[in-house]
């Protein structure tokens, strides 16, 4: 007994984050990074276990949203300055982004991932610079923005005079000053489509046609995950399994104007979503300063919230999908910040399998068309609260049920 201890201490010695570097040298030249791992451990995701169908006794599909405001969420945001912590120190989006960079795994427009929503190199370079077009002033004397379209008479008369050749696909029979387009009744198809002549915009006109600003960690306000719960007939328990994440940021106007904006910045928006100050994290031991933006949501009246129309699209929309079990891999090397023991701190893909986050849920897989909880209770940020406890609840409930005789 005392020999398996011994090896189990020797191998958490081994395998996790050590300062004795940092403690035992005597140069400030042969400091080595804090909290990096040693060179020749080697960290892999845990695989999931096998799950066939037969074993399935019942499954939920839901959607949460991980607020960042959230103190219990700060791990998956912080640090949004690199530049003022250790090497190895970066926050959940820099190890997403750099892992499609690096083709390690794909983004996607979607969930649903079908490869027509597959996310270019080119896309995602667009994604990283917000560009508005400019909507230009006839008084000015200047033609800019969208006043091109305007006197070339459709979007793709003006792109072709730049030399833009179009393909032969759908989206190109869908102009953005066409009836047709208008006339879309598919939300999915429009905004797909006018992100593909954004694209192309962003790629042949001039920089001075748009309003721009480059993207940053701290634009990030949430992350939405897409998980899978279900009651495993083998081992008798209910698992959750993560299926897609994706990060919400400020939108691009919402990006310029703050960029133009003396009084603040980006990571003072208010952005709450109509959630974010309804869980705490039992976490007492922390200082009040750490509250950041939780006390702002607060002040927002919780049962007469009123919503723009297309603003709950808005706060649910990631800037792209990652298909999670491709990510795990990348994030099984990514390394949080363990506040309560900065050695031992733990990677992102064991946080997120293990639901050490605050996650509200805001859709659940129904006959409704996987319709928003804000779909059918609008202007009552509570009711919607209650109501994501009340999916919660029955997915509690059902598994209690196979123990009911």
């Amino acid at each position: 007994m005392r020999t398996s201890v011994l090896l189990v201490l020797l191998l958490n010695l081994s395998i996790g984050f050590s300062q004795a570097n940092l403690l035992n040298t005597t140069s400030s030249y042969n400091i080595e990074t804090a909290s990096r791992l040693e060179e020749d451990t080697e960290s892999k995701p845990l695989d999931y276990a096998k799950v066939s169908d037969e074993d399935i006794i019942f499954s939920f599909t839901t959607w949460e949203v991980i607020d960042l405001n959230e103190r219990v969420n700060f791990p998956y945001l912080y640090p949004i300055d690199v530049s003022t912590v250790t090497e190895d120190r970066k926050p959940l989006i820099y190890y997403l982004i750099e892992g499609i960079k690096n083709y390690e795994f794909p983004a996607y427009f979607s969930d649903t991932f079908k490869p027509d929503d597959e996310i270019t190199e080119e896309e995602f370079d667009n994604i990283q610079m917000y560009k508005v077009l400019k909507t230009g002033v006839d008084a000015d004397g200047i033609t800019e923005g969208l006043e091109h379209f305007d006197i070339a008479g459709s979007w793709r008369a003006h792109l072709e005079s730049l030399g833009y050749e179009f393909p032969e696909e759908e989206w190109v029979t869908y102009d953005p000053s066409s009836t047709a387009f208008l006339e879309l009744e598919d939300n999915e198809k429009v905004d797909a489509y006018q992100r593909k002549w954004n694209a192309v915009a962003a790629s042949v006109m001039p920089d001075t046609d748009f309003n721009s600003a480059e993207f940053e960690y701290s634009d990030v306000r949430k992350y939405i995950i897409k998980g899978v719960w279900y009651f495993d007939r083998i081992s008798t328990e209910l698992k959750y399994r993560p299926i897609a994440i994706g990060p919400v940021a400020v939108s691009a106007e919402d990006k310029y104007a703050q960029t133009n904006d003396d009084t603040g910045s980006a990571a003072d928006s208010d952005d709450d979503g109509g959630f974010g100050a309804f869980f705490d994290d039992d976490d007492d031991d922390e200082p009040e300063e750490e509250t950041v933006a939780v006390e702002a949501v607060e002040e927002d009246s919780i049962s007469n919230r009123v919503e723009a129309p297309g603003e709950a699209d808005k706060e649910y929309t990631p800037m792209f999908w990652v298909f999670y079990p491709e990510a795990r891999t990348v994030l099984s090397k990514a390394y949080a910040f363990n506040r309560k023991n900065m050695s031992k701190p733990f990677s992102f893909d064991r946080l997120i399998n293990s639901r050490r986050f605050s996650g509200t849920i805001y859709k659940e897989a129904n006959v409704y068309q996987d319709r928003n909880i804000r779909d059918y209770i609008s202007n009552n940020a509570l009711m919607q609260l209650l109501e994501s406890e009340r999916i919660k609840e029955k997915i509690r409930n059902k598994e209690q049920d196979m123990w009911s005789y």
